[in-house]
């Protein structure tokens, strides 16, 4: 929920977004933001990216979307039309059972799992803790799926953490050399362009390290880049 100050900073992007400046939308969510992480927010500023032709910061702002609200049909199809203008294309590597699993683990946010994880703890602990004392087998039976539900919530929060952890980053410039080392004077080893996806790897001064799918990388400048979590 927006406080007044972020509510208003957000609608007045909704009603520039509807009169068509989606520079100025796009400003007004940044606006909107500065008070936090907000879903609807960072949802329009995507939707108002991508109108700009801003495919990459699009990108990211959808990817942090994604973070807080997993499960929702409309921003995972904005993210795959956005990824579908990139210049550079990622082929499908990812196989059916991959893809079963990332499902899976992003069915929670990352919230929601540490949520979840914590209560069937507490009430796991809770009904062995009665086993002990009353060796009723119906308390085993009620402590099973909880310890489950208990062992998913923990490791879809690992992965949500693990993916923070990983430093992810999109490309926000049309164009950019990767390089062979932190400096104009290095070789090129290839080109990189607006909205493909990246881990960072390493930092030097105003250059980044980044990794791109199929793990090919080089080091680009800082300000080509955005990260998906500052």
């Amino acid at each position: 929920m927006l406080s007044a100050a972020p509510a208003d900073a957000f609608n007045h992007g909704n009603a520039l977004y509807q009169q068509g400046d989606y520079l100025g939308a796009a400003d007004a969510y940044h606006s909107a933001l500065q008070a936090g992480p907000s879903y609807d927010a960072l949802y329009n500023l995507g939707n108002a990216q991508f109108k700009s032709n801003q495919i990459g910061r699009a990108i990211a702002s959808y990817q942090r979307a994604r973070y807080l609200r997993p499960r929702d049909a409309d921003l995972a199809a904005n993210l795959a039309f956005a990824r579908a203008y990139r210049v550079d294309k990622v082929p499908a590597t990812t196989g059916p059972v991959e893809l079963l699993l990332d499902r899976a683990f992003h069915l929670l946010s990352g919230r929601e799992a540490m949520l979840l994880a914590a209560a069937c703890f507490v009430l796991t602990a809770l009904l062995l803790s009665l086993l002990i004392v009353f060796r009723r087998r119906a308390l085993l039976y009620l402590a099973t799926p909880l310890f489950l539900l208990f062992a998913y919530g923990a490791l879809t929060a690992g992965v949500w953490h693990a993916y923070v952890k990983s430093r992810p980053a999109v490309i926000i410039v049309p164009e950019v050399s990767a390089l062979s080392g932190p400096g104009e004077d290095y070789k090129q080893i290839l080109l990189a362009h607006d909205g493909s996806e990246a881990l960072v790897r390493e930092a030097r001064g105003d250059w980044l390290l980044v990794q791109l799918p199929g793990g090919a990388g080089g080091w680009v400048r800082q300000e080509a880049v955005e990260m998906v979590f500052p």
